[in-house]
């Protein structure tokens, strides 16, 4: 089976689990066939683009996640220059998170808007991250000229209605799911997961967070992928290989890896 971990974030699985990534790709039973790593903050931006020029199985994406909102001002100077760069495939994640509140509302809406634009003149892949915001999100999209773009809606953690609504945005839009569709309490995400059209999905993990059951607790990483997949073939009632051939297809539409 080939698949790829369309979103995580190496540097912070190091952080929490305190080993090298080189080290845990060489004790995975089944490990990703390539990677996109994630870098949200500035912070992290050279580390995402020497992790992706050394390791030909790792693909970088830059952005500015609403929690660093505060500083895109400076972030908008420099993106360009990642966006360009030959190991880059992907802009974000970017988008709208008012889990702690919407104190920074007015501010992570006016970065999402300016952070949209700019990136669907690369033509990269377009990495959002949505949490409890979805009527302003959809807003936001709607607004935009979506023709074309390739998006990837990662760490969908909403319900079917959200879902439906992001589906019928744009038809090169994929959702990705996460190791919470193992989770307990997840039924409405289950819901939503078992909705969206087979050719609409992507496999990632987030890592280090949300590892699924049995690993709950544990960092996660992309050898934990076959669990999240595992789970989605049953809910979409079809055979895993299936799952794994159309999915593996869906992340080559959108990232061209």
């Amino acid at each position: 089976m080939n698949f790829v971990d369309t979103h995580c974030h190496m540097n912070t699985y190091e952080e929490q689990a305190g080993e090298p990534f080189d080290e845990l790709r060489e004790r995975m039973e089944t490990p990703p066939e390539a990677y996109v790593h994630v870098a949200c903050s500035l912070e992290d931006f050279e580390d995402a683009r020497e992790r992706s020029e050394r390791d030909s199985a790792v693909f970088a994406a830059y952005g500015i996640h609403p929690e660093h909102a505060e500083t895109y001002a400076e972030a908008k100077y420099l993106l360009p220059d990642y966006w360009a760069h030959p190991r880059c495939v992907g802009c974000g994640e970017f988008g709208l998170d008012y889990h702690y509140g919407s104190e920074t509302r007015e501010l992570q809406l006016g970065v999402f808007e300016e952070q949209l634009n700019d990136a669907l003149q690369t033509g990269r892949a377009i990495v959002l991250h949505l949490r409890e915001a979805e009527e302003d999100s959809v807003s936001v999209l709607r607004n935009a000229n979506l023709e074309g773009a390739k998006i990837h809606v990662h760490c969908f953690t909403s319900n079917r209605a959200f879902a439906e609504q992001l589906l019928g945005l744009s038809p090169h839009l994929y959702i990705g799911f996460t190791g919470i569709l193992t989770f307990k309490n997840a039924d409405a995400i289950r819901e939503a997961a078992g909705m969206v059209p087979l050719d609409r999905l992507l496999l990632e993990t987030d890592s280090p967070y949300l590892a699924p059951i049995p690993f709950r607790g544990k960092p996660s990483h992309g050898g934990m992928i076959p669990h999240i997949a595992a789970k989605l073939a049953e809910l979409k009632s079809v055979p895993l290989e299936t799952l794994y051939e159309q999915v593996r297809q869906n992340t080559h539409a959108v990232y061209g890896i």
